[in-house]
C-alpha cells in the first residue's frame, strides 16, 4: 500500500504505521513528494500543490501494480494531513489522464482498493471554493467519478485546520453525495491536528488552515490515540485488502 506524508514531509509518522502494517504482512511504499523536487516542506515557495501530489499518488499506484509481488487490485492508500486530502480525492476519482514523468496513460480501471485519511483538514476540501473545490467537483474533467471503494477518515475534535473540527469531516457526506456510501468517519475527542506526531512544532500560524484562509494551529501528541489509530489502520486494511 501507498503512504502519503503531510506538509511536514517524511518525519517518521508514516514509518510508525508502516512498521505495524509490515508486521501484519502488508507491504508499504511511502512517497516523498518534496526532496526529489528540491524542497523540504510544504511551506516552501516551490513546494508541490495538491494536483502535483495527486500525480505522485496515482504514479505510485501504477508503479506498485507492475510489481509481480503485489496484487494490483488490492493496493490501498493512507495519508496524513495534505496527504490525507490526496487519499480522499483519489477515492473521489480525481485523477490525471496521464502521468507526467513518462506521459503514461492512466488506466481507468486502475484504482485504489481502500483509502485511510488521518486529519485531512476537511474544510480545505469542502470550503476552498476558489482553488480546491472548484477543481475537484463532479463534472470537472479531472474528476472521473467516484471509485466506489471505501474511504475512512480519522480526525480530531480540536483540529485547528478546520472551521468546526467537530462537524467539518462529518458533513463531507452531504457536500459530496457521490462518495457518501463509501465514507466512514471517526472523530477523536480532544485530538488536535497531527496527534500521532511525537515531536510536533510549537503553535504557529499556518496559511493552509481553515480552507487556506489561514489560522493558528496547535498540535499535541497523544501516544494513546496514536496507538489506537495505528491499530485501526492495520485492521482497516486487513479487512479491505483481503
Amino acid at each position: 500500500m501507498v503512504i502519503l506524508h503531510s506538509n511536514a514531509g517524511i518525519v517518521g509518522v508514516g514509518d510508525f504505521y508502516a512498521r505495524a502494517l509490515n508486521a501484519a504482512g502488508i507491504a508499504t511504499l511511502e512517497v516523498d513528494s518534496f526532496l526529489p523536487r528540491g524542497v523540504r516542506h510544504g511551506g516552501e515557495r516551490n513546494a508541490p500543490v495538491l494536483c502535483d501530489r495527486l500525480q505522485d499518488a496515482w504514479g505510485a499506484l501504477v508503479f506498485l501494480a507492475k510489481d509481480a509481488r503485489i496484487n494490483s487490485q488490492k493496493i490501498g492508500v493512507a495519508g496524513f494531513s495534505s496527504g490525507a486530502a490526496v487519499a480522499i480525492m483519489s477515492g473521489m476519482g480525481v485523477r490525471p489522464a496521464r502521468l507526467a514523468r513518462e506521459n503514461t496513460t492512466l488506466p481507468r480501471e486502475q484504482v485504489y482498493a481502500a483509502h485511510f485519511a488521518l486529519y485531512p483538514a476537511c474544510a480545505n476540501i469542502t470550503d476552498d471554493q476558489q482553488r480546491i473545490r472548484s477543481w475537484i467537483n463532479p463534472g470537472r474533467p479531472q474528476n472521473w467519478g467516484a471509485t466506489g471503494r471505501p474511504i475512512h477518515i480519522v480526525s480530531g475534535t480540536s483540529d485547528d485546520f478546520d472551521f468546526n473540527p467537530k462537524t467539518d469531516c462529518l458533513r463531507m457526506r452531504d457536500e459530496f453525495p457521490a462518495i457518501a456510501s463509501q465514507l466512514t468517519v471517526r472523530m477523536v475527542d480532544g485530538a488536535t491536528h497531527a496527534f500521532d506526531w511525537p515531536n510536533p512544532p510549537p503553535p504557529a500560524f499556518s496559511p493552509f488552515a481553515k480552507a487556506q484562509t489561514g489560522g493558528m494551529v496547535t498540535m499535541r501528541y497523544s501516544a494513546k490515540e496514536a496507538a489506537i489509530a495505528q491499530k485501526e489502520m492495520v485492521e482497516y486494511f486487513m479487512k479491505n485488502l483481503n
